[in-house]
Formats: C-alpha cells, structure tokens, sequence
C-alpha cells in the first residue's frame, strides 16, 4: 500500500525573505508603528491593504494576484484569500502545510473546504477554477497539479499506540495530472518532486531521452519530463568526459560559490576566486565519480534562505520568501571519501538555474 505523508508540526516554522520574487507591480509587506500587524504597499509606498493582519499567519512578503490572510477582531481569527482586486473569498478555507498557509504561485492557490476538507484551486480572481474534490494537490506548475482522489486518511500511532492528530498520511486513492480548468491528462501519474514540470514535452511516442519520465495521456499522446537528479548528473559527467581545467570549472560555477569554514561558518566566494583556491580538491572529488562510481549518491532539496539571503538569489524564492524548489531545485551530489578521512563526505550543491546546472555550495 502506498502512504503519502503530510506532517503537520507544532512549532511554527515562519521564513523571512526580504528578496521574494515577485513581479514589477506587486505590493510590498508593511508593517505598522510597533511591527505587530501587517499590510501591504505599492512600491511607491502608497498603503494599498492596511496594517490589520497577523504577521506570522499572513505570510506573503509580495502580493502579487492573491493572498491567505488572517486577522484578529472581537479576540477571534478571521482567515481568508484577498485578490489584488480586493475581492474576499475562501473565508475560512486556507489551505495549511506545515502550520503554514499556502502562497500563491503562478497566479493560483490553494484552499481547503470547510464541510470535507477537500482541497481545490482559487485563480487570481478569486474563482474556484479546481473543484474541492482532491485529498491532496500539488501547487500550480506551469499550469499543471497532480492531485490525489479517493483516498483513505490514516493517522500515525505514539508508543503508547495514542493516535497522533497532526501526524497523519493517505493509504490507496489514485493519483493523477491535470490542468488548472481541472480537465484530467494522465491517470495513475505517481507524483514525483524530481520532475521538471517546465520542461513538458507531449509526444505520439514515449521520449528516447535517457533524463525524460514519460507518461501516457488520456487522449493516447505521452506527457515527458525531464528529472532533474538525471539531469543534473548527465551534466557533471560531460563535464568530466570532456576534461575538467580551472576554466572548465569555472563554468561549472555559479556567480559566487559558497563553502563551509570551520571557525567562520558559510563564506561565499566569486567564483573565479573560488575555483582558484579550490581546484585540487574540486577536481579529487569530482574524479572519483568515474574511479568509484558507487561512492556517491543524488537528492534534491531546495535553497537555504538563512544562507542565501542576497538580492542575487531573489528569483529562487517565491513570494513568500520560500525555495522556489519546483522550478530551481538544487542536486547535493555527496561522495563518500576513503574511511581514514577525517570527514568521510564532501558534500557538492547544484543550483538548477536558467542556464542549467551551476555549483553554488561546497563542504569539503
């Protein structure tokens, strides 16, 4: 049987992101006299939605089309969705992961219905576009959702065998890929977060790249994705067939690469210089992949916004100042070093940018 967790957590987990990408005229989180409360201003500073909100429940540092929101009035909470239109829909209907409410992406975002707890779609008009119909659905990527039907909620078990209310996973139900109009396109698509789902390609054939998922649609063509963990390890080993120079591997590089110190934490340094005082290890390490090409393993992960928390980074944070890891996911490539090292793995970030794979942090 298949479970699909969704771990509910008790402390609240709130990031800040001064940087969130956003577009040109979105509007920017304000505060008022003694920070308790928030709005939202327009980048001329005009004050377009007062300062009434709680903080750590109205998330978004940008309102770009549409926001959850959550004010206090009479000691009770009142949760909702604003459009940039000001229009109030989904009153308490926000749709939580973690203890933290959802944040619009491309121009959606998700709600959760009161009487089923059913989840389904707002546009940036605040229209229902995808029904409440789904136990669980993914945010809007390039126009498409995996949602998952049918399923059977069941909750995880203390020592003591006690039900444990915020811990909870969904057992069978069908797993499926549809648009935003809700219309079905692939049944049985196993959701999967190393897909680029950017990257669609639809075919009369199943795709003959050795990085592509595909799978076949409703209407007989096949929908492929490229994996990103597969992508990003095809790249490395071009790199290596090719040769690896400090040039090679400088463009290897992201515009700044950052590394671990011992005495002084995470340093970021500008690439060249980077490359300059650390090609050796770089090109040891790398080696091993075609000497020992079972020392190492792939995940994916997203970007550290405690780390990389410059306007250089800000396109790979959503507006609510979180990895945008669906889009820019990075690849840690971990190798396992010889058993006498005094650290047995150096660990190696790649950043999926627009240019592709780039090297954005290294620990040694």
């Amino acid at each position: 049987m298949k479970k699909i967790y969704f771990l509910l957590f008790a402390v609240l987990f709130i990031v800040s992101a001064t940087f969130a990408q956003g577009s040109s005229d979105a509007w920017l989180r304000c505060y008022n006299v003694d920070s308790t409360l928030v709005g939202f201003k327009d980048k001329n500073g005009k004050l377009m939605i007062q300062t009434k909100y709680i903080p750590s429940m109205t998330i978004a540092d940008e309102f770009d089309k549409i926001i959850s929101a959550v004010e206090e009035d009479d000691d009770q909470w009142k949760a909702y969705y604003i459009t940039k239109q000001g229009r109030i829909v989904g009153r308490d209907s926000l749709y939580f992961f973690d203890n933290t409410s959802d944040c619009e992406n491309e121009g959606f975002i998700r709600f959760k219905a009161r009487d089923t707890e059913k989840i389904g779609i707002f546009n940036s008009n605040g229209d229902i576009t995808v029904p409440a119909e789904y136990n669980g659905l993914t945010k809007v990527r390039n126009g498409l959702l995996v949602g998952l039907k049918g399923a059977t909620k069941v909750y995880d078990k203390d020592s003591q065998g006690n039900t444990i209310e915020e811990h909870y996973g969904w057992e069978n139900g069908k797993e499926i890929l549809i648009d935003t109009l809700n219309n079905l396109l692939v049944e049985n698509f196993p959701y999967n977060d190393k897909l680029n789902y950017y990257s669609l390609e639809i075919a009369d054939k199943p795709s003959a790249d050795s990085i592509r998922d595909s799978f076949k649609g409703v209407n007989g063509k096949f929908y492929s994705f490229i994996n990103y963990e597969r992508e990003a390890e095809q790249v490395i080993r071009e790199y290596l067939q090719k040769g690896l120079t400090p040039e090679r591997v400088e463009e290897l590089c992201f515009q700044e690469v950052t590394y671990w110190e011992k005495d002084a934490g995470w340093l970021p340094l500008p690439k060249k210089e980077f490359v300059k005082r650390f090609y050796k290890q770089l090109e040891d390490n790398l080696h091993q992949l075609n000497i020992k090409p079972k020392t190492y393993f792939i995940s994916l992960d997203g970007l550290n916004p405690f780390i990389f928390d410059t306007p250089l980074y800000a396109k790979y944070f959503d507006n609510c100042g979180f990895s945008n890891e669906w889009r820019y996911p990075t690849v840690n490539l971990v190798l396992d070093n010889s058993d006498e090292s005094a650290r047995p793995q150096t660990h190696m970030h790649f950043l999926r940018t627009d240019d592709g794979f780039k090297l954005i942090m290294v620990s040694f």
